[in-house]
């Protein structure tokens, strides 16, 4: 089980590395990929803003591609689209180093009735929530509504 986790995480951080440009430029690597939880970790020196902490916009993609990630490894079975529709962020505390975002999966009611319409209805629509901490202290909290679309 956990080697097939690594691979997990290989194959998941090569194909965000190859098809989300930008996740190579903030440094994002992908600490934990199962079916239930995505953590991303991205470094602070290449995210830092002018007040010396994480930049907000920074903050809020790795954030939106822990969640994005998320439905990708549930989903990759499937000849599935996955789009992003709305997102709200809250900024509660300055990020000052290297950070985490996780993203876990919600709970079983609420999964498999998501599933459910992506098999009859052929899309889907999902919440998701993704946290950043700093030392235990929660610092973003973000939520965002993804479209899962069949294209097969």
């Amino acid at each position: 089980m956990k080697s097939q986790q690594i691979i997990l995480e290989r194959d998941l951080e090569e194909y965000v590395l190859e098809h989300i440009p930008i996740s190579a430029a903030m440094g994002v690597k992908v600490e934990t990929a199962s079916p239930q939880t995505i953590i991303l970790r991205a470094s602070f020196a290449n995210n830092i803003n002018h007040k010396k902490t994480v930049f907000g916009g920074s903050l809020h993609a790795v954030a939106t591609l822990a969640c994005w990630s998320l439905l990708h490894v549930n989903l990759m079975e499937e000849a599935t689209q996955i789009v992003i529709a709305s997102s709200e962020v809250k900024y509660l505390a300055p990020v000052l180093q290297d950070f985490k975002a996780e993203c876990n999966r919600p709970d079983k009611e609420t999964w498999e009735y998501f599933l459910k319409t992506l098999t009859k209805k052929r899309k889907a629509r999902i919440g998701l929530q993704a946290q950043i901490f700093q030392e235990g202290k929660l610092c973003v909290d973000y939520s965002g509504i993804f479209v899962a679309i069949k294209t097969g």
